[in-house]
């Protein structure tokens, strides 16, 4: 196994799935399922067909990407291109952390208009209703978080074979969707839900700050991977 390789796949997974979008939809589901009084079975159920349709759309948004840069034979430019998308998010998040009043703020999260969409999919509260939820949300929280995927699979066109590379995004996504499947086993309880959000709101803004010096560090380690340098990770 390539050691630098997997841990960048892991790292950039993880710094991937902590994204307030996705989660902050989860837990609006949940929430808007006990008003509904829904049984926690129902809600167990619901919460499982959301996180499995974020798991194979943003599977497959990758597996497509992944295929087309092959076949394109783009994969050091995509990586590169990548990299300088996240230095740009990251440097917005640090911009909008320490000079909040220093030039408009960018929005980097889902649209108040797709928010409507999906709270009107949720509201239906029907297996078939999550399933697009969970699409929808893939995405569009995918602006927001394509950079760091972009930078994976623009690495996996380089240093991996075509199948190789698609066992890399199946643990890829497996790790993208690890908090959903967390956040989901500890609040299906009422009171817990509501604590969660309420750790979520608090976070504010040193949620930017973190999420701005993650991307910086994932950049070094993706560039020095892109470079051959072997990483003692």
């Amino acid at each position: 196994m390539n050691i630098p390789l997997f841990s960048s796949v892991f790292i950039s997974a993880l710094v991937d799935s902590v994204n307030p979008c996705a989660i902050t939809i989860l837990l609006l589901m949940i929430g808007l399922m006990f008003s509904m009084q829904k049984s926690r079975k129902a809600i167990l159920t619901m919460g499982f067909f959301y996180i499995l349709a974020v798991y194979i759309t943003y599977f497959l948004i990758g597996l497509g990407f992944l295929k087309v840069i092959v076949l394109f034979n783009i994969a050091h430019l995509v990586a590169y291109i990548a990299v300088g998308i996240l230095l740009v998010i990251a440097l917005i998040n640090l911009k909008d952390y320490f000079f909040p009043n220093f030039l408009p703020k960018l929005n980097l999260r889902i649209s108040l208009d797709s928010r409507q969409i999906i709270s009107d999919w949720i509201f239906k509260a029907s297996i078939p209703a999550i399933i697009v939820v969970g699409f929808l949300v893939a995405i569009t929280e995918f602006p927001c978080s394509g950079g760091v995927y972009f930078a994976i699979l623009g690495l996996l066109a380089i240093k991996t074979t075509f199948w190789q590379g698609f066992g890399y995004l199946l643990f890829y996504n497996l790790i993208f969707v690890l908090p959903l499947i967390i956040i989901y086993l500890i609040t299906t309880n009422r009171i817990v839900a509501e604590k969660m959000v309420n750790a979520i709101e608090g976070l504010g803004k040193k949620s930017q700050l973190l999420m701005g010096i993650a991307m910086i560090v994932l950049v070094i380690i993706i560039l020095l991977v892109n470079l051959n340098i072997n990483l003692a990770i």
